[in-house]
């Protein structure tokens, strides 16, 4: 599935290397995020969520599935699944791989307004001799299209710029303490 992100350019992957121990990062991330189920579909929704969670999802200790929670009234509504792997490189660094890829239910979103798009192109083919006015009704879908693949594109970068404040946000709090 990462290939089709790639190829639609929906998905992003970078390292990060922190100067912290894997089990003291993991602790850190497990302190701001709420446990929840991977499918990011539960009982308790977003805003139900105590504030100082800032995200919910699952960490083990080799890898970890997250999402950005949502707060009541915030205008960020579409947030990317964060996926990241741990690895211990020396004493006491430690590099994080992480991908980005917005999540299921926006991906149908964007599937069910391109078939609307081709649908009332098709029919817009067959009444287009009736009716000349009816080649209008085919841009509002085609921009609804444009419009979301590139909210959904945006989104993935304000994401990735997000998680990065955080961990090194996380990093340097755990260095402050440690003096």
């Amino acid at each position: 599935m990462s290939s089709f992100y790639k190829s639609i350019g929906l998905y992003d992957r970078f390292n990060i290397d922190i100067e912290m121990h894997k089990p003291d990062f993991i602790e850190s991330l497990k302190k701001i995020t709420y446990k929840t189920n991977t499918t990011f579909i539960s009982l308790v929704p977003d805003n139900g969520i105590p504030t100082r969670f800032e995200y919910r999802g699952e960490i083990k200790e080799d890898y970890f599935l997250i999402k950005r929670r949502l707060y009541f009234f915030d205008t960020n509504v579409i947030v990317p699944v964060i996926k990241g792997r741990f690895s211990q490189q020396e004493s006491k660094k430690t590099l994080i791989n992480i991908e980005l890829f917005p999540s299921k239910i926006h991906m149908i979103s964007l599937t069910f307004l391109s078939i609307l798009l081709l649908i009332i192109i098709l029919n817009i083919n067959y009444l287009l001799q009736e009716n000349a006015e009816l080649m209008f009704s085919s841009f509002i879908p085609l921009i609804l299209v444009i419009s979301h693949y590139f909210t959904l594109k945006a989104c993935i970068k304000r994401g990735r710029y997000d998680f990065e404040r955080e961990i090194h946000f996380l990093a340097q709090n755990n260095n402050q303490f440690k003096l």
